[in-house]
């Protein structure tokens, strides 16, 4: 393929923006649509040493060894985490750092963790594969008992969409088959209380009868972390403000924890955003600025990718590294392209399709 040097950054944004004067093809583009992090969620730096050396002390390459799919590596992760660790809600066992090398160390002779460690330790397990995951506080904000949990998202690219993963209880929840975000879970539960939502535990994602531990209403208050980094930059302290989805419901009511309001109201640590879309940005996501100008195609490519390595691009049956913008010939009978972001763990995001047809 005729791979020609890519054209300036200035003419490549003109050409993104503008149309051909006298059009000879059709451009049709699919793929998920690309939302920036405009909130900067930070995220975990795969080029720390702490993530190599993670792997290899616990072993953790023979928990995916022959698991196939984005989403399966996943879930054997998480539910090899639920099984690492016992559960000690009351009286966790005393650990120098709030870190997850010292969490998983302490379960290895024994120890007992209540949720917001099993959250730390899925931020960094799932990250070491290169899987971008992020923390969140939940809670039924109910002023009698203000019941909280601490469980993690995590971007599923073979999905295209944030996961809401549980590794205390080795659950994620799931409608219609498919697996929810906390803000949908959060959607299903102010709806109808979540009659819709099923358990879907373990890497098989069983149904199992009840009673459950966890409680679905749990879902009814959401806050994300913004130090998504909290393993990459240890020993840095891993206090964090936290990103409050101020909607019509978060304005009308008080979020309760512990029988009073939670305490970052008090203590100024709630950020609230009301923009939904803020929380739903898509790491590993392509977007492409196509322009045709006589028989080539100018590309220019963008993405918000954590980690980021390269694009790939593929037309043939391998996908190959390309640069940020290319010009390629249009063969008389059109042209069909894909493109992808790959991280530096290997992690690719979803594909997007560009095809060029002659218009007759």
């Amino acid at each position: 393929m005729d791979l020609r040097p890519a054209v300036p950054l200035l003419a490549a944004l003109a050409l993104a923006a503008g149309e051909d004067p006298a059009p000879r093809y059709r451009v049709v583009q699919e793929g998920p649509q690309l939302r920036i992090n405009e909130l900067r969620f930070a995220c975990e730096d795969l080029r720390s040493p702490r993530f190599a050396e993670l792997r290899s002390r616990f072993k953790l390459d023979d928990v995916v060894r022959g698991v196939d799919g984005e989403f399966a590596r996943i879930l054997a992760l998480r539910q090899w985490i639920h099984a690492r660790i016992r559960i000690e809600d009351d009286n966790p066992t005393a650990i120098a750092h709030q870190d997850a090398w010292d969490i998983l160390v302490a379960a290895e002779a024994g120890g007992g963790f209540h949720c917001a460690h099993f959250r730390l330790v899925q931020q960094a397990v799932l990250s070491a594969y290169g899987h971008v995951t992020r923390s969140l506080g939940v809670g039924d904000g109910r002023q009698e008992r203000g019941r909280h949990h601490g469980v993690n998202e995590v971007w599923v690219g073979e999905l295209g969409k944030w996961v809401l993963s549980d590794a205390k209880y080795d659950l994620h929840y799931e409608k219609d088959g498919v697996p929810l975000s906390a803000i949908e879970m959060r959607a299903e539960i102010l709806a109808d209380g979540g009659a819709k939502v099923e358990r879907a535990y373990g890497p098989r994602r069983e149904r199992r009868p009840g009673p459950h531990a966890e409680v679905l209403e749990t879902y009814r208050w959401l806050s994300w972390e913004f130090n998504g980094d909290a393993f990459s930059a240890f020993p840095a302290h891993v206090s964090s403000a936290l990103a409050l989805y101020e909607d019509d419901y978060a304005k009308a009511n008080i979020w309760y924890r512990d029988g009073k309001p939670h305490w970052a109201y008090d203590a100024r640590f709630f950020v609230t955003v009301p923009h939904r879309g803020w929380f739903e940005w898509t790491p590993n996501v392509v977007s492409c600025g196509v322009r045709c100008a006589g028989d080539r195609v100018h590309i220019r490519l963008g993405s918000c990718a954590p980690n980021f390595r390269s694009y790939a691009m593929r037309s043939e049956p391998d996908w190959q590294p390309c640069a940020e913008t290319i010009e390629l010939p249009i063969p008389a009978t059109g042209l069909r392209l894909e493109f992808r972001v790959e991280n530096l763990a290997g992690v690719a995001g979803p594909a997007h399709r560009v095809a060029i047809m002659p218009l007759p």
